[in-house]
């Protein structure tokens, strides 16, 4: 933190502080920094040390004092403003930092450090204005230093980018900041690589593609140095813009000589030959050694050149496929009206001959497979087949006699199953097919035996064929035996590769579908999920958490999910300073862009409301703590889509493609994962309104618990009444459920590799927010009372609203009871069902037991209130109990008994409790006796689906136990 070759007193008296700090002894620190103090009471850096100690032992609100007093200050030493940005960071007050440096900038006018630390914190605030203004006033305190008059102009740049008015950006910001890079072209002034380049990002942004070229190919585009080929490059995408196609076919032709395996440049060049034949040039006479293909014969002869030069002993695919790529626009383009040269069944031949023992030949192929009809696929598929010695004459199998004629055999079963032609076969012929992939994997495993553990086993994908095969037999028959082998055969495969992480994510789905998380969550660690990844790949486990009952875990994970958006907000802000630094000006769109993805993440929005429904579930067993609860997570119910980010910019950053089941969509896969979108985005709507219900009633409770009469609570007048915010929520909760009800009361059909559905069906089917809406109604009811005389009032003499509800809950329970093992035509399978409809039983038990806390909070002052009256008319008949009184306790002690039958229920799926045997799952003749970890591996996954049953219902019975503690506490 303190650094330089002259050390002053005051920094000999810091530097044991800085020591303690560096080393995490912060209990240590405060006390070096409190020996500091002693001698000098008014020293500010050692007091802002002391904080950051504090800070560090988590004692925020003893830090906070500190550095409010400082800050009130305004101190301007460079140590102190240091100290103090650190502890704002850390508090993720990035405003403060603003405002410490702009006091600091108002007392020293003159310094430079202050000023450069103002502009940063200016970029982690993102206030693109008060950049340009801070970088001026760099740029006029040092003229000769170009990186400040760049950041001003970089920061002109970001308002365009941010303007809502096109107009604006492109009439006013990116003009000004193009005279201002052309004022410093003209004085001759540019210095550095990155100046240019950001010229030519404004250029590229105003569309000026010509001005642009001239830069490249001008004097200034001397200084592009960094990069190979660049000006090649940028002049080949410039020419394409400006739709001069001839000059961009020479030079994307110039960069495939230099790169012939550059796949993107294969297309652009093939894309600009077509563009260039269409447009009927010609050469001019006079041209010598034109670099134009400008004819489809032309363009056939480079490919084959091409291939012909880079033939040696590790050909390039490159050139192949673009054989390929010529043939199918030439097919999509209809205005040429042109033949393709050359047979497409004759290339995939050839292409398959050359590299069908590379893995990435599958993908390769696949993407020119529709070139040729399906009878031709058909034949395509079994001339390859034909190619190997796969089987004997009487049908037993002949293993591959090295690992390329393995990945050739792979390559092989993935063309025919993403051909479909998989798909013909009967059951019994999967399952054959399924054998023999398992016993050819066992087989490779000698080919990979010398590999690392962190290795990829070369014989993997036949498991992970054999296992989709299964799961196929599993979805015709029904029959769940061929579900428990496909997972038994990939954990066997897990164990073997560790690395393989396509065994673990499918493991993850086949587990939920059986109902057990408990095996997800290894899964999901072993994984190793890090950083970016929780948001991409979240999406495996965030839906199955809660639905199965596994409530702890989904509190770990929501915490990990949430410190790592928290933590990237802070540290994206560090890229981007980072970026002005070393100019690195085109990163700068990058950063802001990844900023803005994560901050308006789905994952990051389902995580967060989540995150706070489970609190409000797990750490209330009394209304006291519930209001607790609430106070904490600062919710404003009035706001619309707090706590979860704007709905309408949510952004879905779900890695959907991360599983490979060589399959051709039966479906279309876009459509899904936009269903899969809207879907998220409707349960998320309706959890982040029960969570802002919640909160809101809440809130009213304790305002007429503490008999505020302003139920604004002090805030803005204009704004509405608890009451009216409550009952305004329940009219939207109700609207919304309306409008989903159409799309969304039926299961989505997704594929095994896809997303997985959320809850929302089954929540609207069963009419899991008619519980929400009557306690809703309930409250209203009983706030009411409290203005009326309850002895003359006929409201409570009305039917009470909440008499519903536990009639609804019971009815749910009735329906949802069952049990942990089914039997259907003599063959036994788990009914994973049960427990993800009692996990949500119990979250809308939760939720009502938090309303009727909130009910209880504002009929406890009424009957306090009412007994005395009633001590004060001795002499008279006391008058009868108002029927409010009456049903309030009829409707806790409804909802005891309900939850006393939820937890009977719970404990029923204990297999452990039941002496529920699940090895009765187990197939009777194992399809590979000649693998005898097999029976091992068997065991252990069906003692992972029980362990997981067990703790599902032990969490959903400690969930019910703690609501029964606090219907006990709700007496009047």
């Amino acid at each position: 933190m303190a650094s330089g070759s002259h050390v002053d007193v005051n920094e000999r008296r810091l530097r044991p502080i800085y020591d303690c700090l560096d080393n995490g002894n912060n209990k240590k620190a405060i006390q070096e920094a409190e020996k500091a103090l002693k001698k000098h009471k008014y020293f500010q850096c050692a007091k802002v040390l002391k904080a950051l100690a504090l800070l560090r032992l988590g004692r925020h609100d003893e830090s906070t004092v500190i550095l409010d007093e400082i800050h009130s200050q305004h101190p301007t030493d460079e140590a102190t403003l240091q100290a103090m940005a650190i502890c704002y960071r850390e508090l993720y007050r990035l405003e403060a930092i603003a405002d410490l440096y702009e006091n600091a900038r108002k007392n020293c006018p003159e310094n430079e450090d202050i000023l450069s630390a103002l502009f940063m914190a200016y970029v982690r605030l993102g206030d693109y204005k008060k950049q340009q203004q801070t970088a001026m006033l760099l740029h006029r305190l040092q003229p000769n230093k170009n990186p400040y008059y760049f950041w001003a102009v970089m920061s002109i740049v970001m308002q365009s980018q941010t303007s809502d008015n096109e107009k604006l950006a492109k009439g006013m910001f990116l003009p000004l900041a193009e005279r201002m890079i052309k004022k410093y072209i003209d004085e001759n002034k540019i210095n550095a690589e990155a100046e240019v380049q950001l010229y030519l990002i404004i250029l590229n942004l105003l569309g000026k593609w010509e001005e642009a070229y001239e830069v490249v190919t001008g004097p200034l585009g001397e200084k592009l140095t960094s990069e190979t080929f660049f000006k090649e490059k940028k002049a080949a995408e410039m020419f394409s813009e400006l739709s001069k196609w001839p000059e961009a076919n020479a030079k994307f032709k110039f960069l495939l000589k230099e790169n012939p395996d550059h796949w993107q440049y294969w297309k652009d060049y093939l894309s600009s030959c077509l563009k260039t034949v269409q447009s009927k040039w010609t050469p001019p006479q006079d041209a010598e050694d034109c670099e134009t293909d400008h004819s489809i014969e032309m363009a056939s002869a480079f490919i084959s050149q091409t291939i012909t030069s880079c033939s040696g002993e590790r050909p390039l695919r490159g050139p192949y496929l673009a054989q390929l790529e010529l043939i199918r626009m030439l097919r999509e383009n209809k205005e040429l009206s042109i033949e393709p040269t050359g047979s497409p069944m004759e290339l995939l031949q050839e292409y398959f001959k050359t590299f069908g023992d590379k893995s990435c030949c599958y993908d390769d192929m696949k993407l020119f497979t529709d070139l040729i009809t399906k009878q031709q696929q058909v034949e395509m598929i079994d001339l390859f087949t034909k190619s190997l010695d796969l089987h004997n004459t009487d049908g037993s199998i002949v293993f591959a006699s090295d690992m390329k004629v393995m990945q050739r055999h792979l390559t092989i079963l993935q063309l025919a199953r993403y051909l479909g032609i998989l798909d013909t076969k009967t059951s019994e012929e999967k399952l054959a097919l399924s054998r023999e992939c398992i016993q050819r994997y066992h087989h490779g495993l000698e080919f990979g035996k010398d590999l690392l553990i962190t290795d990829i086993q070369f014989s993997d994908n036949f498991l992970l064929m054999a296992a989709y095969l299964l799961v196929e037999v599993w979805e015709e028959t029904k029959d769940q035996h061929y579900l428990i082998e496909a997972i038994v055969q990939l954990q066997r495969g897990s164990k073997n590769c560790p690395a393989n992480f396509q065994f673990k994510v499918l493991l993850i789905h086949l587990f939920s579908l059986l109902g057990a998380y408990g095996p997800c969550q290894q899964l999901y660690e072993s994984l190793e999920v890090k950083h970016i990844m929780n948001d991409t790949l979240g999406y495996l486990i965030s839906n199955h958490m809660i639905r199965l009952g596994h409530f702890a875990a989904a509190g770990a994970n929501f915490g990990s999910m949430l410190k790592f958006f928290a933590v990237n907000h802070k540290e994206t802000a560090e890229y981007l300073i980072a970026a002005y630094k070393y100019g690195s000006f085109n990163k700068i769109f990058e950063f802001v862009r990844f900023r803005d993805k994560l901050q308006n993440s789905l994952q990051y929005a389902c995580a967060k409301v989540e995150s706070m429904l489970l609190d409000l579930i797990l750490e209330t067993s009394s209304h006291q703590s519930a209001e607790q609860m609430v106070t904490y997570m600062e919710i404003d119910p009035s706001e619309e889509g707090a706590p979860a980010a704007d709905f309408d910019k949510l952004c879905d950053n779900r890695d959907l493609r991360i599983m490979e089941a060589w399959e051709k969509e039966c479906y279309n896969s876009k459509a899904a994962s936009d269903f899969s979108f809207k879907e998220e985005k409707a349960w998320l709507r309706i959890r982040s309104l029960t969570l802002r219900i919640i909160a809101c009633a809440v809130s009213l409770g304790q305002q007429v618990g503490s008999n505020t009469k302003n139920l604004n609570n002090g805030v803005d007048p204009e704004k509405k009444a608890t009451n009216e915010i409550l009952e305004s929520l329940g009219k939207q909760l109700c609207e919304h459920v309306k409008e989903y009800e159409k799309e969304f009361s039926k299961v989505y059909n997704y594929s095994l590799q896809g997303p997985s559905p959320t809850r929302i069906s089954k929540y609207l089917a069963d009419g899991h927010y008619q519980v929400v809406c009557s306690m809703i109604e309930y409250i209203l009811h009983v706030f009411k009372l409290q203005s009326e005389d309850l002895e003359h009032s006929e409201n409570e003499k009305q039917e009470s609203p909440s008499q519903k509800v536990p009639e609804i809950l019971t009815g749910l329970l009735t329906k949802y009871r069952g049990t942990l093992l089914t039997e259907i035509d003599g063959k036994k399978s788990i009914n994973a069902a049960v427990a993800e409809n009692l996990s949500l039983l119990v979250e809308t038990l939760s939720h009502s037991a938090i309303l009727t806390g909130v009910c209880h909070k504002i009929l406890k002052p009424l009957k306090t209130s009412w007994n005395k009256r009633c001590r004060k008319k001795k002499a008279e008949t006391p008058p009868p109990l108002p029927a409010v009184f009456t049903n309030f306790t009829k409707l806790v002690a409804s909802f005891d008994s309900c939850a006393k039958d939820m937890h009977v229920a719970m404990r029923d799926l204990d297999p452990v409790l039941l002496s529920v045997d699940l090895s009765s799952l187990s197939i009777v003749e194992s399809e590979d006796s000649d693998f005898p970890e097999a029976g091992e591996v068997r065991k252990e996954v069906l003692k992972g689906i029980e362990t997981s049953y067990q703790t599902s219902s032990r969490e959903v019975c400690e969930i019910i136990h703690n609501k029964l503690q606090y219907f006990s506490s709700l007496r009047l």
